[in-house]
This record gives structure tokens, C-alpha cells and sequence, in this order.
């Protein structure tokens, strides 16, 4: 899970087309960025938000990353049909503290950075798998998924031995109208890619792989 930081000082009021969104609690949940956990007051007007969401996900806008929270606002409206599916679902725009924010539902999994730091014992063919059928809707809607490090993916647990691969931060996400060859790589080589930097991590003293050389290299 990840880690929490409280801060009694943070507002619990982000705005949404104008409307007021009230929280109870307020979580940072990572110093270094700017994704906070909303815990909704479940007796306020919710706007967009469903009534059966407890509570979302709020990513403000980082300092002189206006380009990319744009960029993965578009993304997220361009693949519309993958959201709850593949990637959050984006509940709109908003403002917190004056500042653009995306609204967004949680996702409940662990990273795959996470999972390979624990050792646990999932299969890593069945976890390609899935990373696999998540570049395929990638590319089905014409999007390439370049920021690909384990902590953008989420292994969640659906109940019923059913388990599948949930991605977030868009903010690298292209619309190519043309590929070039090698572009075409970024998501049929991306399941590949992860689960070697997943390896790399669950088993330190093996050999390095071939793609962590050539990145090093490159």
C-alpha cells in the first residue's frame, strides 16, 4: 500500500464544475507528489462522483507540469472505454488548493513494485499475461503507453482466484496518428519490459537483463 502522510493543515474542499466536494480526511499519499486520497463526506453533494464511491483519488497539478496534467486529462477522455477497466475512472476536472486537479477513482491493488519487493509467489506468466492484455487495449484505441515503471501498474485481486492489471499516471500517454517502426515496440515489448524490471527486483543477484543493459547503455 501506499505510504501516508497526514497533515491536519490540508483542504478538504476540492471543486468540481464550480461545486463543492467536502472530504472528512485528507491523505497525502506520496510526499514527493502531489495524489492525495479524498475520503468523502458521504451526506454532501457529490456532482459527478457516484454515491456508492467512498472515497477518490485527487492528483493536483505539479509545479511546471502543466503539459503533462493536460496531456493526461486528454488521455483519460480519449480512453473513455478503457476506464474502471484498464485505468481509473476520471470523475472530471476540479480545482484543489487553486490548482487544476483530476479527479479519479481508486484503485485497490498493489504496484508490481510492491509485489516484487515482497517475493511473493504469483506467477510471472500469469502477470504477463495481463500486461499483455493491457497493451492490447492500449494500442486498440491508438494509445502509447511510454511511462512504463512497475509503480504506474496494479495487480488487483478480484475475488474468485481473479486477478487483473490496472495502470495509472497518463501523463506519458501518445495519440500517434502515424508509428514508426520502432514506436510499435513501445507497447508490444511492454509486458516484456515490465517483467524484467520486475525480475531484476524479486531476484537482485541474477544476471541483469538484456533490455536493463541496453538502458544503462543508452
Amino acid at each position: 500500500m501506499p505510504s501516508l502522510f497526514q497533515n491536519p493543515n490540508l483542504s478538504k474542499i476540492i471543486y468540481l464544475d464550480n461545486h463543492p466536494i467536502y472530504s472528512t480526511n485528507v491523505q497525502l499519499l506520496d510526499e514527493r507528489r502531489t495524489v492525495y486520497r479524498f475520503a468523502l463526506d458521504l451526506g454532501s453533494y457529490r456532482h459527478s462522483i457516484p454515491h456508492t464511491v467512498t472515497s477518490v483519488i485527487v492528483k493536483q497539478q505539479k509545479n511546471d507540469w502543466e503539459k503533462e496534467f493536460w496531456n493526461e486529462k486528454a488521455a483519460y477522455d480519449k480512453l473513455k472505454e478503457l476506464q474502471g477497466k484498464v485505468i481509473p475512472f476520471f470523475f472530471g476536472q476540479g480545482y484543489y488548493n487553486g490548482l487544476p486537479a483530476l479527479v479519479l477513482s481508486e484503485i485497490d491493488g498493489v504496484t508490481l513494485y510492491e509485489l516484487a519487493r515482497s517475493k511473493s509467489d504469483f506467477p510471472t506468466d500469469a502477470l504477463k499475461i495481463y500486461l499483455e492484455g493491457v497493451f492490447r487495449q492500449f494500442s486498440k484505441y491508438g494509445a502509447l503507453y511510454r511511462d512504463q515503471r512497475l509503480d504506474n501498474f496494479l495487480l488487483c485481486d478480484q475475488g474468485s482466484q481473479r486477478c487483473r492489471v490496472m495502470v495509472v499516471d497518463l501523463e506519458q500517454v501518445d495519440f500517434p496518428d502515424r508509428l514508426h517502426p520502432w514506436e510499435r515496440l513501445i507497447n508490444s515489448d511492454g509486458a516484456m519490459s515490465i517483467m524484467q524490471d520486475f525480475e531484476d527486483i524479486q531476484y537482485p543477484h541474477r544476471e541483469p537483463s538484456p533490455i536493463g543493459i541496453w538502458r544503462l547503455s543508452g
